[in-house]
């Protein structure tokens, strides 16, 4: 299911980067999630069976890809990039059960996975965070939403709390990849057992 909905972002970004009309592009975007439905109806749906199976060569592109689009969902918050990490643990714990991988080769997995996830969201959080930094009415408004707006009132005080909150946000994203990876992982463990 998600080929129509990645044809459909994709058609619209392609459409919108090479400068069509604005009316052109919602057309363009309906017509990539048409290709999408097609490719499913086509006999991709036997990618359902081999979905645990995809390599680090299609799925760390598509994260990125996923990404960014989840980032401008959110409006420059890190908030999406954070969960589609927390995906990619669980895709990961069961991905190492259906494998039936060893628990040595599937921790050495999860590592990679909580690295390059923390990766992301620490380039997608140092990114926005630098941009708040140069601009006071975001970081305003956020910081409101979270009862600290006095500490907005200088680019130094932005700064420490951007110094602060991308590190925090990298160390979670690490931990929590990993625990929903172990989660998935066990889950099908236990359900085996039942």
């Amino acid at each position: 299911m998600r080929a129509p909905l990645t044809f459909f972002v994709l058609a619209w970004w392609i459409s919108f980067e090479l400068s069509v009309s604005e009316r052109a592009i919602p057309v363009c975007a309906f017509a990539g999630l048409g290709v999408g439905i097609v490719v499913v109806i086509l006999g991709l749906r036997t990618w359902v069976s081999s979905f645990y199976s995809a390599g680090k060569i299609l799925t760390m592109p598509l994260y990125l890809f996923w990404s960014a689009i989840a980032l401008a969902f959110f409006m420059g918050l890190p908030v999406g990039v954070f969960m589609l990490g927390l995906l990619a643990g669980l895709y990961i714990g069961r991905k190492g059960y259906h494998e039936g991988k060893a628990v040595t080769n599937f921790k050495k997995n999860v590592l990679q996975v909580c690295v390059f996830t923390s990766i992301v969201t620490g380039f997608a959080s140092l990114a926005m965070g630098i941009l708040a930094i140069q601009e006071a009415d975001t970081m305003q408004i956020i910081l409101m939403l979270v009862g600290m707006s006095r500490l907005a009132a200088t680019a130094v005080g932005r700064a420490v709390l951007v110094a602060i909150a991308v590190p925090v946000l990298i160390g979670l994203q690490y931990w929590l990849t990993g625990r929903m990876a172990y989660w998935g992982f066990r889950l099908g463990r236990e359900n085996d057992t039942k």
